[in-house]
């Protein structure tokens, strides 16, 4: 069934625009302080107990979203959800910032944050970090994702954070580039748009140098460039979030983004989008093949020499 549903959520996104997706924020409570967080400089209202959470997961799926993404806070601290997020959906992608281990979660992948090689990554998430984490990623059972937010702190380092990660049992690593609040007083992370070009056309060096496991294409790349698609989508009445994803809070509430409310759409570096319109706008093989394989589906093996240019 799971195979089954997993072609309905991409039949889904190639011939109509109804929602697929769920992304919650699962917890508020969180075991790290990144300095370039919005999530834990907010204030939140409580969360749903487990029986509660779970049951609202088990009525958006019933409403026809088959896909989630569990977000925090730090959703290891609320293993019974993410567990059972894996049996209720049928595919499933955990946030973490892997300092708790990854539980074997039938169903659901790991997506391990981390932002640079050990001294910048520890100067924004807090000392031993790096390690532990790593750590955590050489005994997991299976291999997990990584995901790096590129922003200001971190922007000299990916090709060394990618060296790095590349010596890892790991399945893969995605970026994004960090996104602003509007009039947050963290806008001095985000780059330029000038500045995220350059590091767009590093990224596709690097990927020709270390192969498929770097998870950005070409047609990724067009959408974020600002000589590319960025400007045709980034605002929230354009958006493929406000119709492909349906956002909450760990009360339960519905929000627009899962980079919250204020998220300034005008510098949005959101890899799913990237993703998403990476693959159909217009339809790009290469990319298709990488949400497919973040997606779990068989024949990783087969199509994986199909990735690298």
């Amino acid at each position: 069934m799971s195979l089954l549903g997993k072609t309905v959520i991409l039949s889904k996104w190639l011939f109509t625009q109804r929602p697929t997706s769920l992304a919650i924020d699962i917890t508020h409570r969180c075991n790290l302080k990144c300095l370039h967080c919005y999530f834990w400089r907010e204030e939140h209202p409580g969360e749903l107990p487990d029986s509660e959470m779970i049951a609202l997961m088990k009525t958006f799926r019933k409403r026809g979203l088959r896909a989630a993404i569990l977000y925090g806070g730090e959703p290891t601290l609320r293993p019974e959800v993410c567990r059972a997020a894996g049996e209720i959906f049928d595919a499933c992608l955990i946030f973490t910032n892997g300092t708790n281990g990854f539980a074997e979660i039938r169903g659901a992948k790991w997506i391990v944050s981390l932002d640079g090689p050990e001294r910048v990554n520890d100067e924004i998430r807090g000392i031993g970090v790096y390690r532990r984490a790593v750590l955590e990623i050489r005994r997991a059972k299976s291999p997990p994702l990584i995901h790096m937010t590129i922003s200001r702190l971190n922007m000299g380092c990916v090709e060394d954070f990618v060296g790095c990660m590349a010596e890892l049992p790991i399945e893969g690593i995605g970026f994004s580039f960090f996104t602003p609040a509007v009039g947050g007083a963290d806008s001095g992370y985000a780059l330029t748009l000038m500045e995220r070009d350059r590091i767009l056309t590093q990224l596709l060096s690097i990927r020709k140098k270390f192969g498929p496991i770097v998870g950005i294409t070409p047609a990724m790349v067009r959408q974020l460039r600002s000589d590319g698609a960025f400007f045709s989508w980034n605002r929230k009445e354009l958006c493929p979030v406000s119709t492909r994803v349906r956002c909450f809070n760990p009360a339960g509430e519905a929000k627009f983004c899962t980079y919250g409310d204020s998220a300034d759409c005008s510098r949005c570096g959101c890899a799913a989008v990237a993703a998403y319109r990476g693959a159909l706008c217009p339809i790009d093989f290469r990319t298709m093949l990488v949400i497919l394989a973040l997606m779990g589906m068989p024949g990783r093996r087969l199509i994986t020499p199909f990735l690298v240019r």
